[in-house]
């Protein structure tokens, strides 16, 4: 048994449009159901908003915008995962938008080639590499280089740091104040970002 975890990862699949992503099933915390983030004015067009998730501010990215620049179709199948990153100092939680989750696939290590040099989209740290299947090649994910965005960890510091900010979010969040949500709204909708 311990040959098998040695040499074998397994990774959460999902989707963004046609292209199939994996993340180490390790760093995945949990999978919601689509809701709507609380859009937070002046953050880049690549964070979504934030969510509450049992008392807890967290914020979430879109990664359609982020990797394809381009905006989620919202289906049924649309969900949240809810990322944890253990960093030297801080730890983050973050959710990630995604089209659909597909399923957990063991890939053995020796399937896993180095990221491509080019004709990729992405930024190359935000590949770990690039799995074969036997009838498919799937991106695997670093979520600590996806997650790592100075302003996704400043976010969840002023979030954390800050109970009067987490209060009026979670409040927004919680639609405990509609005009609160409106303000928000055409905040996001003024700012030029």
């Amino acid at each position: 048994m311990a040959v098998y975890q040695q040499n074998t990862n397994q990774h959460l699949t999902f989707r963004l449009g046609k292209d199939e992503f994996g993340i180490e099933i390790l760093g995945v915390r949990e999978i919601l159901e689509y809701r709507e983030p609380t859009r937070v004015p002046r953050t880049s067009r690549f964070i979504a908003g934030v969510i509450n998730i049992r008392g807890n501010v967290v914020p979430v990215i879109n990664l359609a915008r982020l990797f394809l620049g381009r905006e989620n179709e919202i289906t049924k199948r649309t969900c949240i995962l809810i990322l944890e990153i253990y960093g030297d100092k801080d730890d983050i939680i973050a959710g990630v938008l995604v089209d659909s989750v597909n399923e957990v696939i063991s890939i053995n290590k020796e399937n896993i080639d180095p990221p491509p040099n080019f004709g990729s989209r992405l930024r190359a740290d935000f590949i770990k590499g690039m799995g074969r299947l036997e009838d498919r090649i799937v991106i695997l994910l670093n979520p600590s280089s996806v997650l790592n965005f100075n302003e996704i960890v400043e976010l969840t510091k002023s979030i954390d740091s800050s109970s009067s900010i987490k209060e009026s979010i979670t409040d927004s969040i919680l639609g405990q104040s509609q005009e609160d949500i409106q303000s928000v709204q055409t905040d996001a909708q003024d700012d030029p970002r």
